[in-house]
């Protein structure tokens, strides 16, 4: 008995104690966690999460991901197009043999012989690069379409040639026939080849070349050839110039 009632005396100093202890000296003894700060921290965006789904069983259906846990990819931008250069047609090649192929047999309408003059020309253009142009030398025409003997009718005498002129010299040329309708048209072409005196303090040489193809279409009413041509001419073999003229030629007798 009395050793029950010394147990209880000392549980209850025990409590008595506890009842006077300040609270400072609990709250020292209680645990502080330091809240975290969030200066100075950097932003790191999360992965997505990455899922790997098991290989299916033979018999199974595949499973797909849904759309949303595809990371879109940037559409790549295409190479700028290829630009490819325009093909220009070359000039016509420089011709120095004469022409000896009499061509078609033109129409009755042609026969006798036809004169004319090219005094102008509607347009003249430079090439790209070439010499510098001086003036339009007027042209010549004379075309015979005649028979000799019992032989069939055939050009007997071309020629293109040049105004009088003392700047050039060495004059010679020709007309050959290409095509006709049988009617009262046909297609022409003529060369004229002359040397010209080299003027102005720039010339490097004396004298040059100049060598004129041209492609006429001719046309007959009456008396009268209708001619409309386009020309390309060289100096000293180099592309030069390309002009176009029109130009009536007229029926005469020999």
């Amino acid at each position: 008995m009395s050793t029950l009632i010394i147990i209880v005396c000392a549980l209850m100093l025990g409590v008595v104690a506890v009842a006077r202890t300040p609270a400072s000296a609990l709250a020292q003894s209680t645990l502080e966690v330091p809240q975290p700060t969030q200066q100075n921290q950097p932003y790191i965006q999360p992965s997505p999460p990455i899922f790997v789904l098991p290989a299916p069983r033979e018999g199974e259906p595949i499973q797909l991901l849904p759309p949303q846990w595809f990371v879109a990819q940037p559409t790549p931008v295409p190479p700028p197009p290829v630009t490819r250069p325009i093909p220009v047609e070359p000039p016509p090649p420089r011709i120095t043999a004469p022409l000896t192929a009499q061509g078609p047999a033109l129409p009755a309408v042609f026969r006798g012989c036809w004169q004319g003059v090219v005094g102008n020309v509607d347009w003249i253009r430079r090439e790209p690069g070439a010499h510098k142009l001086g003036y339009w030398t007027p042209k010549t025409y004379r075309i015979c379409y005649k028979r000799v003997g019992s032989e069939p009718f055939k050009m007997t005498f071309t020629e293109t040639g040049i105004a009088p002129n003392d700047q050039l010299f060495n004059v010679r040329g020709s007309v050959a026939p290409l095509t006709t309708d049988g009617r009262n048209f046909a297609t022409m072409r003529a060369k004229l080849h002359f040397d010209e005196y080299s003027v102005g303090r720039y010339a490097t040489a004396p004298t040059f070349a100049v060598d004129e193809v041209t492609h006429l279409d001719c046309k007959i009413s009456g008396e009268l050839m209708t001619v409309s041509a386009e020309v390309y001419g060289t100096r000293d073999g180099d592309p030069w110039f390309r002009a176009h003229w029109r130009a009536d030629f007229r029926h005469f007798r020999e």
